[in-house]
């Protein structure tokens, strides 16, 4: 597709750059947004998908990894555009699916929101795996094989998962020390309030946890609520 002077400056500026931003190219081209967005359009890019994907590359610069990744710097770019999308992928390949920390280690990114919208509209599942939530497959059977292979990885580990007396500062994996307190403080607050009405409640402050997060929570501490009025 034929490009204009205009457009392919930016090209020329992108390639300079290897990753750069909206504003650096119509600041230094003193050029639209829309020839910026065009000239991307016709010779193709990725956008990042952190940093609310306001850096941008074009598509022959990337070396994408095994799990169609690439980095520069902090940035971070992935094959299948967004994060939702690239989230999905990792899942997918996963022989038995991963929880919230491996997805971040391997995204270099917060992962949480996501996966909760994810799962809210069944593009993926998820259960409970000792104290760990591990994301798995939307589709049955795939999610079923998934389950099995980590269940059975479970029971060859020589790890104990019998309840023990655990301090604050050992925290269930995939949770924040913030997060932990305001569900603790919340359970101090309304000892009367079930585990359902607690989540709410939580989540009316700006707390994005579900009710059985909040189980979670509750079995690796040994703390006991209740489950029903």
């Amino acid at each position: 597709m034929c490009l204009s002077t205009a457009e392919s400056k930016v090209i020329d500026l992108c390639q300079q750059q290897c990753v750069t931003t909206m504003n650096f190219i119509k600041t230094q081209l003193h050029i639209s947004r829309i020839t910026v967005l065009r000239a991307l359009k016709k010779e193709g890019y990725f956008s990042s998908y952190n940093f609310n994907s306001r850096y941008f590359t074009l598509k022959e610069i990337p070396d994408f990894d095994s799990d169609g990744l690439w980095s520069y710097g902090k940035i971070r770019f992935s094959r299948f555009g967004t994060l939702k999308k690239t989230i999905i992928s990792l899942i997918e390949d996963s022989p038995e699916g991963l929880t919230i920390m491996e997805l971040k280690k391997r995204l270099g990114t917060y992962v949480h929101n996501q996966l909760s919208i994810l799962c809210r509209e069944n593009r993926l599942g998820h259960f409970y795996a000792g104290r760990n939530v591990v994301y798995v497959s939307a589709e049955s059977k795939r999610q079923a094989n998934q389950i099995k292979l980590k269940r059975l990885k479970m029971r060859g580990s020589s790890a104990a998962l019998g309840a023990k007396r655990r301090d604050i500062k050992d925290l269930p994996e995939g949770f924040d020390i913030l997060t932990i307190i305001k569900v603790l403080v919340q359970m101090i607050q309304t000892p009367d309030k079930n585990i359902a009405s607690l989540a709410q409640r939580l989540q009316s402050q700006g707390v994005p946890i579900e009710a059985k997060e909040i189980e979670v929570v509750m079995n690796f501490y040994s703390l006991e609520k209740k489950t029903e009025h």
